[in-house]
């Protein structure tokens, strides 16, 4: 009788224990490619034996990953454990394929997985998108590996991570447009959190600029480099423009990209207060310098060469229907198309000598994109005729190169003929208002003899008293808002001090092990936090020239700013060979001495 009725708590106790124990399968598509995933809910696993795969190219994996999770109810704690362990998968031919179960031991017991079946497509494809933000000077991406991050410690190769620049040619004319794209390649199973530019790269004989992402977005694919597949996405482009022929060099710029690794060695509190177990390691990744080769411009160059490269179109118009003696009028000149548009200066018009004219307001509607600079100019000349008769405005020659088709090529406009009548202005009255055309401003309103705003009337010098108070104004304002600006400036240069000391001892924390980072990353945000905070510069600013002239202009003794550069490179070669023997608390002790060492140079009256 016993015996029955423990075969009868095995019998209902077996199905709860196999759904707590729960081993599962299951398979999505990722731009073309495949995520399959094994999950068993359980702890004490061991022993993990994948199905046969043979109708896939294995890209990566098996990369796995634990998580823990804690509930409390009245009082008791229950805790429950997963694992998954995750493939990227690239079909060898189309169509249908059943993936048979995996097994698991859990406690020394055998598990099976359930089996998927699933139409699939050969020859892998691209997809996916990664969220990302600029400013003149910075990418951002929430780019999750496929099969998921690696794990704490693992290092990260240049094979693992690395960024290129492509540019659009490497043979120009001078003054023709190169795009220049940066692309990141991260491979499937590096998790890339955040990628920024330390330092904008210095375009010497160039003049550059940058382009935005489409929508602020970096678009990324799936991409095949040898035995590796990458997720790749451009995360900067520049537009150049060569100003010399000749070899020009792109110089080498470097990003800082922050990489997400799996930390399982965290107990629950750091799970909580740290986002689940995972840490950001940042890495350094160098761009190499390039070469640009400059083909001059064919001579002879013709006389009127306006410099302009690339392909255009002129027109030209009257913006005044009709022109009467002292009316002031306005000749319109547009120049588009696509090229080197913004050195390009307004073209010079020989006017008839009976009219009085004046320089042209340059009116720029251009906008940068992968092919150039393209969109147009006008060129609004201001005129005013002094005596009645007809007159002609003469052709407007404008001379470029074409790069089509490797010539100079010339455009004009056509003769504009006027008839000018007698107005009713006087000389006094358009006089002023050309004296505020000249001043820059115009006015909306023609000034009229018999208005209260006229020149002498009451209402006139209403008019100047408002103006004389509302500059007054304005001038106080300003002050108080530079005084305020130097207020907020000086209170952050007298606090540089106590908010390095901050940032050291978060330093401190990750030597002791009390919090998780980049010892040395740390370190360097703590020496460069303090050189900004007391010069108030950018860090993105900082460079090794710009700590030395600024410690040299303020008398630091040479051998102290050494003493911080060996510091800083110290740190920096550390975070590029983590393995390194490299004390770390004789870093710490040194960095709490250089700076202790500048606040005394920089601040006597606190020795």
């Amino acid at each position: 009788m016993l015996r029955k009725i423990l075969i009868m708590l095995a019998v209902l106790i077996l199905p709860l224990q196999a759904w707590s124990q729960r081993f599962s399968a299951s398979i999505e598509d990722v731009g073309g490619y495949y995520r399959l995933s094994f999950t068993i809910n359980a702890s004490g696993v061991s022993g993990f034996i994948p199905p046969s795969l043979s109708a896939f190219e294995i890209l990566s994996g098996p990369s796995s990953y634990s998580s823990s999770s804690y509930q409390m109810i009245n009082g008791k704690t229950s805790h429950s454990e997963s694992t998954t362990y995750t493939y990227v998968l690239s079909a060898r031919k189309s169509g249908h394929v059943t993936i048979g179960p995996a097994s698991i031991s859990v406690n020394g017991r055998t598990v099976r997985s359930n089996s998927i079946s699933v139409n699939v497509q050969g020859g892998g494809g691209q997809g996916g998108n990664a969220s990302g933000g600029q400013s003149n000077h910075q990418a951002s991406t929430s780019q999750q590996a496929s099969s998921g991050v690696q794990q704490a410690g693992s290092p990260v190769t240049q094979r693992d991570l690395f960024i290129d620049v492509t540019p659009s040619r490497t043979r120009v004319k001078e003054q023709e447009a190169v795009l220049l794209t940066y692309r990141i390649h991260s491979r499937v199973g590096v998790g890339l959190s955040n990628t920024s530019l330390m330092q904008k790269p210095d375009f010497k004989g160039l003049i550059s600029q940058e382009l935005p992402l489409p929508g602020n977005q970096i678009q990324t694919s799936l991409e095949r480099r040898g035995n590796a597949t990458y997720r790749t996405g451009t995360i900067l482009q520049y537009v150049v423009f060569p100003q010399k022929s000749g070899n020009i060099v792109i110089p080498s710029i470097t990003f800082n990209c922050a990489v997400v690794q799996q930390d399982n060695t965290m107990d629950l509190a750091d799970l909580f207060f740290n986002g689940g177990g995972t840490m950001s390691v940042q890495v350094k990744r160098t761009v190499p310098q390039i070469t640009l080769h400059v083909d001059p411009l064919p001579s002879p160059r013709p006389a009127n060469f306006s410099g302009a490269v690339g392909k255009f179109s002129i027109s030209s118009k009257m913006l005044n229907p009709t022109v009467k003696t002292n009316d002031v009028a306005t000749y319109r000149i547009t120049l588009s198309g696509l090229g080197n548009l913004k050195l390009i200066t307004a073209p010079t018009i020989n006017f008839p000598k009976d009219f009085d004219t004046y320089d042209a307001k340059t009116n720029d509607n251009t906008k940068v994109s992968t092919s150039g600079l393209h969109g147009e100019l006008t060129f609004d000349y201001t005129f005013v005729p002094r005596n009645v008769g007809d007159y002609t405005i003469p052709s407007v020659s404008f001379i470029y190169f074409d790069t089509a088709t490797n010539s100079y090529q010339t455009l004009h406009t056509q003769p504009i003929h006027l008839h000018v009548a007698k107005g009713e202005r006087s000389n006094a009255d358009v006089d002023k208002q050309l004296a505020l055309l000249k001043s820059d401003i115009r006015p909306l309103h023609e000034i009229e003899t018999g208005s209260i705003f006229a020149w002498g009337k009451a209402g006139f010098w209403v008019l100047v008293a408002l103006w004389i108070i509302a500059a007054f104004a304005v001038w106080c304002f300003t002050n108080a808002w530079n005084a305020s600006r130097a207020d907020v400036i000086g209170r952050k240069q007298r606090n540089a001090g106590k908010q390095t000391m901050k940032r050291l001892r978060a330093a401190q924390a990750i030597l002791s092990g009390k919090a998780t980072g980049d010892f040395h990353a740390a370190v360097i945000n703590a020496l460069h936090g303090f050189i900004a905070d007391t010069f108030n510069i950018g860090q993105a600013d900082l460079s090794t020239e710009r700590i030395q002239a600024e410690l040299s202009e303020r008398g630091i003794d040479a051998s102290l700013t050494d003493r911080l550069l060996k510091l800083i490179e110290t740190c920096q070669y550390a975070q590029y060979a983590p393995g390194s023997s490299q004390d770390k608390q004789a870093t710490f002790d040194e960095a709490v001495s250089v700076i202790n060492s500048l606040t005394h140079e920089l601040h006597p009256s606190k020795k």
